[in-house]
Parts: C-alpha cells; sequence; structure tokens
C-alpha cells in the first residue's frame, strides 16, 4: 500500500530478570538460519527465564513469525504469528500484553482513493502467540482526502499511556518531510481504552497554507501530548542562505485550553537534528545541533530544560564547537574560522543517572550511490546542560546504498558509563567494534567480531540492551537471506587486555 507512507514505532518491554549463559568468551552466537517465509527481523520482542522471542515479518508485512531461542541461543520454537494477509505495521508491547497493529482500508480505484481507512490492534495469546479473533479499534474508519498519509506511536516513561497520532498531507516540498497543520493526536492506557483525542491546528495564524512540519511527538505519565515542530517563516526551505524556520514545542492535553508552546529564544541560528524527552522527574530535555551558516551543518550544540509544570525555563545551554573539535569532524589537522561539521544526523540518546544526557549522531555522507563516511560524533550534557565530555570516532565506510542497514551504530549506558557499537568495513577484512566512555570521557576500544564470512553481518540497529551485562545482537548476510542472534557479553569484552 504505497500511498500509506504509516511508520510504526516497536516498543520493548523488559519483563523478566536477567539471563546468565555459562561461556567462555564474551560472544556467543546461534546456529545459522535460512529465512524461509521471513524477510527480516522486526525486534527482540521479549525475553525472560525460558529465552528469547524474536519477531520477524515478510517482506510485505502480511506474514509473521516468533521464534523462540534458548537462553543459550539454541533454537526451541518457531511460532506462526499470522498468515493472513494484512496491512501489519508493527507491535506493542505493554504492561505485559502484546498487540500486533494493522490497517485496514477499501481501495477505490476509479476515484484513487482509500476509503475506510482504519487503524486496529490484536492481542497475541500469551502461550501460542497466535493472534486473537477480537480487534481493538484505535482510530475509527475515515476518508482518505490526499495521497499522503503519515502516522506513528508513542508510550510514556512509565509505559501508563500510548500516544497514536496521524496526519494527511498534500506532499512534501523539496526536502521539507511532514509537512501540515492539522494533526490528530489520541491517548489511550496500558490496556488499549481510549481515553481523549484531539485534532489540532498548529499553525500560528490559522492559515490554511502549511507552516508547521512535524518532527516528533511523546507522550507523558500523565497523558499530556508534546509535539516538536518546524513553524516556518515564510519560503518553507531548508536549502536557502536564511533561517527560515522557528523550532517550537507544542503541549496539548484533553482540554482544548490545554495548550503552550515554547521556541528556543538562543539566537538567530540554522537549528536541526532536534529532539526532546521527559526524564524521570517529568521535565522535559530538549536538544539538537546548530549552524550559523546552512541547515544540515553542525557549528555546535545546545540543551534546554523545562520543568514539568512548563512554567519555568530551569537551564538553557548552547555551545560552540571549538575549531580543534571542528577539525575533528572535518578529519583535518586545521580549519578557518568560519568551518562547521557537516551532515551529523541525531541518531541515539540515553539519560544518564544524574538526569544529563547522551546523544550521539552520524554523519550522512553526500551523494546519492555511494557512503563515503558514517562517523560517530558522540556528546554527554550534565543535568545543567554543560558538556561533560565531546567524542568523535572516524570509521571509514565506502559501501552501495543498500548496506546502509549495517553502517549506523547502536549506543546504551550502564551506571555512568556510555558504549557504542558499529561495523567498521563490511568486506571479509572488516570488523565490528565496541567503544566504551567513562564519565570523564576516557574511552577504550575493542573488536568483538572480524568478518572473514560475509554470512553474518552485524547489524547495529537491530541490538538491544538486556539487564544483565549483555547485548542482544542480530547478525545477517549482505543478502539477507540468513541470519543469526548472538549475546554479546560488554564487561567480559572490556575486561580483556588487549586495547585497540
Amino acid at each position: 500500500m504505497s500511498l500509506f507512507r504509516f511508520i510504526c514505532s516497536f516498543f520493548l518491554c523488559i519483563l523478566c530478570s536477567n539471563i546468565v549463559v555459562a561461556q567462555t568468551d564474551f560472544i556467543i552466537k546461534s546456529d545459522l538460519q535460512e529465512k524461509g517465509k521471513t524477510h527480516k527481523t522486526h525486534t527482540l520482542l521479549n525475553y525472560d527465564s525460558t529465552g528469547f522471542y524474536a519477531l520477524r515479518f515478510d517482506k510485505e508485512f502480511s506474514y509473521a513469525e516468533l521464534e523462540h531461542y534458548l537462553p543459550d541461543l539454541k533454537l526451541e520454537e518457531r511460532f506462526v504469528v499470522t498468515d493472513k494477509q494484512r496491512q501489519y505495521i508493527g507491535v506493542v508491547n505493554i504492561a505485559s500484553e502484546l498487540y500486533l497493529l494493522y490497517f485496514k482500508y477499501k481501495e477505490n480505484k476509479e476515484l484513487q482513493i482509500h476509503e475506510q481507512v482504519s487503524l486496529y490492534a490484536k492481542k497475541l495469546d500469551s502461550v501460542t502467540y497466535a493472534l486473537q479473533p477480537d480487534s481493538i479499534e484505535l482510530i475509527k474508519p475515515f476518508k482518505m482526502t490526499s495521497k499522503y498519509y503519515r502516522g506513528n506511536f508513542a508510550v510514556s516513561p512509565d509505559r501508563s499511556k500510548i500516544l497514536v497520532y496521524d496526519y494527511e498531507e498534500d506532499g512534501d516540498i523539496a526536502d521539507v518531510n511532514g509537512l501540515t497543520n492539522e494533526i490528530t493526536v489520541r491517548v489511550f492506557d496500558a490496556q488499549l481504552n481510549h481515553l481523549w483525542t484531539r485534532t489540532v491546528n498548529l499553525s500560528p495564524t490559522g492559515s490554511a497554507k502549511r507552516v508547521v512540519s512535524i518532527k516528533k511527538l511523546r507522550v507523558s505519565n500523565e497523558g499530556q501530548v508534546a509535539i516538536l515542530t518546524d513553524v516556518f517563516k515564510g519560503l518553507r526551505s531548508y536549502s536557502l542562505k536564511q533561517t527560515t524556520a522557528d523550532p517550537t514545542l507544542f503541549f496539548i492535553g484533553k482540554k482544548a485550553t490545554d495548550y503552550s508552546l515554547f521556541k528556543p529564544n538562543l539566537g538567530d541560528y540554522y537549528f536541526n537534528e532536534l529532539n526532546f524527552t521527559f526524564d524521570s522527574n517529568g521535565d522535559i530535555l530538549w536538544f539538537g545541533f546548530f549552524s550559523r551558516f546552512k541547515y544540515y551543518q553542525q557549528a555546535g550544540a545546545f540543551f534546554i530544560k523545562i520543568n514539568k509544570e512548563k512554567t519555568k525555563v530551569l537551564s538553557k545551554k548552547i555551545h560552540h564547537f571549538s575549531r580543534e573539535q571542528i577539525a575533528e569532524l572535518l578529519n583535518r589537522k586545521k580549519v578557518g574560522k568560519n568551518a562547521e561539521g557537516r551532515s551529523y544526523r541525531l541518531t541515539h540518546w540515553r539519560l544518564t543517572p544524574q538526569g544529563g544526557i547522551v546523544l550521539s549522531a552520524e554523519q550522512q555522507p553526500a551523494g546519492n550511490y555511494n557512503f563515503k563516511s558514517n562517523d560517530i560524533l558522540a556528546i554527554r550534557f550534565s543535568p545543567e546542560g554543560e558538556i561533560d565530555w565531546f567524542k568523535h570516532f572516524y570509521k571509514h565506510a565506502d559501501e552501495a546504498l543498500r548496506l546502509k542497514v549495517f553502517l549506523s551504530h547502536y549506543l546504551f549506558t550502564q551506571g555512568e558509563d556510555t558504549y557504542l557499537l558499529y561495523n567498521q568495513g563490511l568486506y571479509a577484512d572488516g570488523k565490528a567494534k565496541a567503544i566504551k566512555i567513562e564519565a570523564d570521557g576516557e574511552h577504550q576500544i575493542r573488536t568483538f567480531y572480524t568478518y572473514q564470512k560475509q554470512q553474518e553481518l552485524f547489524c547495529p540497529l537491530l541490538s538491544f540492551r538486556l539487564k544483565s551485562s549483555e547485548v542482544f545482537l542480530c547478525l545477517q548476510d549482505r543478502y539477507f537471506s540468513t541470519y543469526r542472534f548472538a549475546l554479546l557479553d560488554f564487561e567480559q569484552l572490556f575486561a580483556t587486555n588487549k586495547q585497540d
């Protein structure tokens, strides 16, 4: 269903305690598997004392199966979740219940529109993992008025609220995505009981001209919705030599009077790669990059903290990168006074124990055909918004676009330590690397996998941090025909004396 660009983010809810696996090395692997009816692994849906449960879909998301691996990664059983033709989009795992989400619609080919468009959730049986017969309606049937439809999901930090949102648009303008004024948000409790729905026009003037670019949505523990946007001041483009948009963070609730907004007010910069989250106290952390000259460049980073009640800005910091840091990002010895980093895309973030945040970004290579570099930039902010450390890791890569899935990285934290996992090369002499960064910025690098064969390439974005000292990894070949899973004990890895 090409008209639907509805992207579902899955939510991983770890339900049980640590798994201890007897091993003599820092990594163990499952047996190599053929893809069979499936195409790609979607997520690690659950793990407990009985082992790991990995969900896989076919290429069209119309067939799903669940694989059960024992704690030693021996394949125990496969469950057919569904083989009925539906437009499946993903899984929600919340409050110890699993739900498979799917679209339902009627295609009117004569008018080239879609009618009776709706979204449902089907519960998975806790024993057989088969879909139960009853469906829960999340989006009531409606008639699409445009060819472009977007939406997503978010779960509150305490997993008591679920946000479902969607909007239609007439189409993107050049490099501007999610361009719309009106958005519908729906909030449910953990049992998917509907709490409230609102359709909101975010345009400052209420004009019919689309001036709002939707970036991110989140929901608080209290069920309030936060929307990160760019509000265009005139021309709708990120390619002009002038700032064209005001980053704006909206907050809306059930009542019409529940409406407020914040802007950075840090100067006339080109703000880009923004994100935000709620911390453990319910306060809002807003962070990202900025440039003095262009969107898609980085001259520094900013950090804003807003209190839970949204009545006070607790911290507001803007940090210009030094010339030495810019030189590092550009892989040069010296740079001029106007030099800036280029095209770093914000990829991961994690809260620190004290209430700060660690974020990572990767450089997006220019051009349409080759990936020349996916360098990693990592920054740790203190709870007050100061930069504790700045790190850049050069991981040269030159791969075809179809291998992009292997060229990203994964970030996680344990206590005060930050870890990064990534590939450095994908050929026979390539390696999978792990970096440990301590609170003071000291770091170590280890190789945890070497590619003597290309059937087992590390896929960073399908990594899952477990409650123990392990990470669940997905390894697959470059043609996605075979795959296997692995457990990496990162504490044991860094206990070795070998330093890369």
